[in-house]
């Protein structure tokens, strides 16, 4: 009998993976779709959409948002591919000006890419602002011309702005704040340029090189296949200490969180680049409580390239900094009680059930999230009371956001960097399900809930702007520096010195 349980098990196992090898041996990234199937998903879309969304007419009109469909509907007139169409569909929901609402590639597509190294625009690119590219890296690694911190005017004659406004509405936003695109595409400009633009067999490039000349130059796509280099072991000239052997489960903590402290300087420096469960609240009291043994004076909060996680998680850390009782958010609702279509939606069972669980209702049209909703909430008794800086940038989004539009005010609270991704006034979130598009197999993002975090903000669509506005330049990416860590450090010493002044007096 044990036996035969086993040999079942195991056709089992070997018959469900020989069936996903099939699948995606078959699959290819390139497969069209039919106009007949692209609407018929632009449909299913649309009205998920419009039954669920929290926020349809938050910073466009009704009838922006229905010109923006009909668009897209005008738009299918031949077949696409998959990316083809994500990026129509990306497009069609920038009207919303809600970056949790978004359309990602099908389950089978991401898998079918895992690893891949794409062939086409070789070149690594940063927007430093709305109509300047600069060199980040370089794939073609013999290319000894085109160098880090070099600027881009153009290419195959588009010039740096025109790509820039182009490619914006492939990455949902916040009301207006363009970082929370603009950073996502600075950090996979070839991958986000490759899906856009056909693929060329060479690119002709304006630029400005290091000697404020301008250049031009042809060069070729990055082709995987004939990167030999990338094989190579990296060759060492001297004696340098071997790098600490860390587990697989350290490696995934380094990636969410830091803590240094330079006591010489009565500094410290905490990186929280998620709010994850894996931000553990324990290690968060251990940081405060030895922030307070230290006596530090100064703490550095990096959460640049923190674009989010759990409310709670963030809620945490903001009563280790806020002095006084707090409201986090002034509203967080939906307009149902459980997501309204009979379409396929991912995890679509326990996102109704903690609709149904965790809502109170107020009227037929108004459910709030019980947790959060305009709660009051104490600071922790080891709350820092020193100077804090905050670093932010284009990435600082959701939770994140909502971290630094409780703290941004405060007397010993220094935001520096740039205007956050996510909206100061609010955004949509809580519980985002993925409705999967019955032909294209797309997955579309869909927040439940409205959050504002503040309804005494003005809602001009801007996310939290920083105290102390420093940005990127060609030049600190040449030499690749820190110029927000470097702000910090002056403003740190400038305090200093005043201090050391007045106490003389």
């Amino acid at each position: 009998m044990k036996n035969s349980l086993y040999f079942f098990l195991l056709w089992l196992v070997l018959g469900t993976a020989a069936c996903s090898v099939s699948n995606n041996a078959a699959f290819t990234p390139e497969k069209k779709y039919s106009p007949a199937a692209l609407k018929e998903d632009l449909q299913v879309m649309e009205q998920t959409i419009r039954q669920n969304h929290p926020s349809l007419y938050w910073y466009s009109s009704p009838e922006e948002v229905d010109a923006s469909f009909a668009k897209a509907y005008a738009a299918v007139k031949d077949s696409m591919n998959e990316s083809a169409f994500q990026n129509l569909l990306n497009e069609t929901l920038f009207v919303l000006r809600c970056g949790h609402t978004s359309v990602r590639h099908s389950a089978m597509y991401r898998y079918y890419q895992a690893g891949r190294r794409q062939t086409g625009f070789p070149l690594g690119l940063k927007i430093v602002d709305d109509s300047t590219l600069v060199i980040t890296g370089n794939s073609n690694r013999r290319d000894s011309v085109l160098k880090r911190g070099m600027t881009v005017l153009s290419i195959n004659g588009r010039t740096a702005r025109a790509l820039i406004d182009t490619m914006l509405p492939l990455v949902p936003i916040d009301g207006n704040s363009k970082n929370f695109s603009y950073q996502n595409l600075s950090n996979n400009f070839p991958q986000f340029y490759n899906s856009f633009f056909q693929q060329d067999t060479v690119y002709q490039l304006q630029y400005i090189d290091y000697n404020d000349q301008l250049q031009q130059i042809t060069i070729r796509p990055y082709d995987p296949a004939k990167d030999t280099s990338r094989f190579r072991r990296p060759v060492t000239t001297g004696p340098f200490p071997a790098e600490p052997d860390l587990s697989f489960r350290q490696r995934r903590q380094m990636a969410v969180r830091s803590f240094a402290i330079d006591t010489a300087h009565q500094t410290a420096a905490l990186r929280i680049s998620s709010f994850t469960r894996r931000l553990q609240s324990s290690y968060i009291k251990k940081v405060f409580r030895e922030l307070r043994r230290k006596n530090i004076s100064n703490l550095i909060i990096d959460v640049r390239n923190n674009g989010g996680g759990l409310i709670r998680k963030s809620l945490l850390l903001t009563k280790y900094i806020k002095q006084e009782p707090f409201i986090y958010s002034d509203s967080v609702y939906s307009a149902h009680r459980k997501i309204k279509t009979d379409e396929r939606v991912k995890k679509k069972f326990w996102n109704n059930l903690g609709m149904l669980l965790l809502n109170k209702k107020i009227n037929d049209s108004v459910y709030v999230f019980r947790y959060f909703h305009h709660k009051s909430y104490e600071p922790k008794k080891q709350t820092f009371t020193g100077n804090v800086y905050v670093l932010t940038g284009g990435f600082s989004f959701s939770a994140t956001t909502m971290f630094l539009s409780s703290i941004k005010g405060q007397q010993n609270v220094t935001l520096v960097g740039e205007e956050t991704g996510g909206g100061y006034y609010g955004n949509n979130g809580v519980f985002i399900p993925e409705l999967v598009l019955p032909h294209t197999k797309l997955q579309v993002r869909l927040p439940m809930y409205r959050i504002v975090n503040n309804k005494n903000i003005t809602k001009n669509g801007s996310g939290v702007l920083p105290d102390v506005e420093v940005k990127a330049t060609a030049e600190t990416i040449r030499y690749n520096r820190d110029p927000k860590v470097e702000a910090v450090h002056s403003l740190i010493a400038r305090k200093k010195k005043q201090q050391a002044i007045k106490e003389e007096y």
